[in-house]
């Protein structure tokens, strides 16, 4: 999933059967510039990836791994409601920051 200014699904897991090709598709995600549109990636997350037609299993736990460059720009006041959502469905969510731009 990419979560620019627009947040779009890139893949769903299904498309993969072993680690080594999920890994592979991931490596393959290209940064682009723009905004940093949590709430909209989240979103993305909790209605296209976490249900049983796009690859997820009811037997493992659903986490959402949030990689990001820096504090959210967009729709920032329903990203707390947005984030609720996700774990009122038992989805855990662990962020990561990979610029100077993240302060928390």
């Amino acid at each position: 999933m990419f979560a620019g200014s627009k947040a779009y699904l890139l893949f769903h897991l299904s498309n993969y059967t072993n680690t080594q090709s999920l890994v592979d598709a991931v490596r393959r995600i290209r940064y682009c510039s723009g905004s940093t549109n949590t709430t909209g990636g989240l979103r993305v997350a909790r209605t296209e990836i976490f249900n049983t037609a796009s690859g997820d299993r009811e037997a493992v736990p659903d986490v959402v791994v949030l990689i990001t460059d820096g504090n959210p720009t967009r729709e920032v006041e329903i990203l707390g409601d947005e984030v609720q959502r996700i774990k009122d469905l038992g989805i855990r969510i662990v962020g990561v920051g990979v610029t100077g731009g993240v302060s928390e």
